[in-house]
C-alpha cells in the first residue's frame, strides 16, 4: 500500500505541475527529498492492458472515481504519465500481469523481474513482446542537463515480430538526431536538441528506416529546455492498426 500511496501522491503533484507550466520550480517545491524514481511503460501490443506489481503489491492505475478500481496501464501508456513514480531505494520483486477480464479468467503474469535501485537515480522498465514470450527492459535513464538551453530525447526500439530486426532512425522537426537504432541493442543515451518557446507550436517527429526518407511512425513535440523526452519504436512488423510499427513519446521530466 505504502507503494501505491507514494505514487498517487506523485502522480498528482505531476498533472498539477502540468497545468502550472513552471516545471523546474514546481518539481524542486514537492520532489522527495529520497528514494529511487521509476517510470514504467507498456508497449506490447497484444495485450490490451496491464497491471504493475512491486514486491506482490499493486502498484499501477489510471484514476477512477472512487470507489471504482482503477484501471490497467493501456498499451503505448506509461505510468506515472508524468516524472516517475517514488520506491524504497533497494532490490524489488517486479511482476507485470495481464488482468483478469471478460475474455480471460483470471490474471496472467507476463514477466518478473528484480528491479535493483539506488537513492535519487531514474529508471525506466519497458514491457515489450508478444505471446507467448514477453520481457522487460530496465534501463537507467541520466537525465542531466549538460546544457540547460537544449531539450533532450533518446530512442528505444521494442519492435516485435519474427522480422523485427530493421534499424531506426528518429527525425525532430526534419534533422535526424539518433541513427541506426536496433532492437534493444542499441538503445540510444538523451541527445541534446534545439528547444521552442513555452506555447509555440509543437515540431514533427519521424520514425523512419534507417539511412532512408521511409516513414513509419510520426508523432509531435513541443521540446522545452532542460526537459527529457523518450521516444519509443513499437508495433509489429507487418501488423496493422493498433498493432501496426508506430513511434510513441514520452516526457520522463
Amino acid at each position: 500500500m505504502k507503494y501505491l500511496l507514494k505514487s498517487i501522491l506523485f502522480f498528482s503533484a505531476g498533472l498539477l505541475l502540468f497545468a502550472c507550466g513552471d516545471k523546474a520550480n514546481f518539481l524542486n517545491s514537492v520532489a522527495p527529498a529520497t528514494g529511487a524514481r521509476v517510470k514504467f511503460y507498456h508497449v506490447a501490443p497484444d495485450v490490451a492492458g496491464i497491471d504493475i506489481y512491486v514486491n506482490d503489491q499493486k502498484f499501477s492505475g489510471v484514476n477512477t472515481v472512487p470507489p471504482a478500481t482503477s484501471l490497467p496501464l493501456s498499451y503505448t501508456n506509461s505510468f506515472p504519465n508524468l516524472d516517475y513514480a517514488v520506491l524504497t531505494p533497494g532490490t524489488a520483486k517486479v511482476k507485470i500481469v495481464a488482468p483478469a477480464s471478460t475474455t480471460a479468467s483470471s490474471d496472467l503474469t507476463l514477466a518478473t523481474t528484480d528491479l535493483t535501485t539506488q537513492d535519487n537515480t531514474y529508471y525506466s522498465v519497458f514491457l515489450y513482446g508478444t505471446a507467448p514470450t514477453y520481457s522487460s527492459l530496465v534501463l537507467t535513464d541520466n537525465l542531466t542537463a549538460t546544457d540547460a538551453s537544449k531539450a533532450y530525447v533518446r530512442l528505444i526500439n521494442l519492435v516485435s515480430g519474427a522480422d523485427a530486426s530493421a534499424t531506426y532512425d528518429l527525425a525532430v522537426n526534419g534533422t535526424v538526431i539518433v541513427s541506426g537504432i536496433a532492437p534493444l541493442k542499441s538503445t540510444a543515451a538523451f541527445v541534446p536538441i534545439p528547444t521552442i518557446a513555452y506555447g509555440a507550436t509543437a515540431v514533427p517527429v519521424q520514425l523512419r528506416l534507417t539511412g532512408t526518407t521511409t516513414v513509419v511512425g510520426v508523432t509531435t513535440l513541443q521540446p522545452y529546455a532542460g526537459r527529457f523526452y523518450t521516444y519509443i519504436a513499437r508495433g509489429i512488423v507487418g501488423g496493422t492498426g493498433t498493432k501496426a510499427v508506430n513511434l510513441t513519446g514520452s516526457t520522463n521530466r
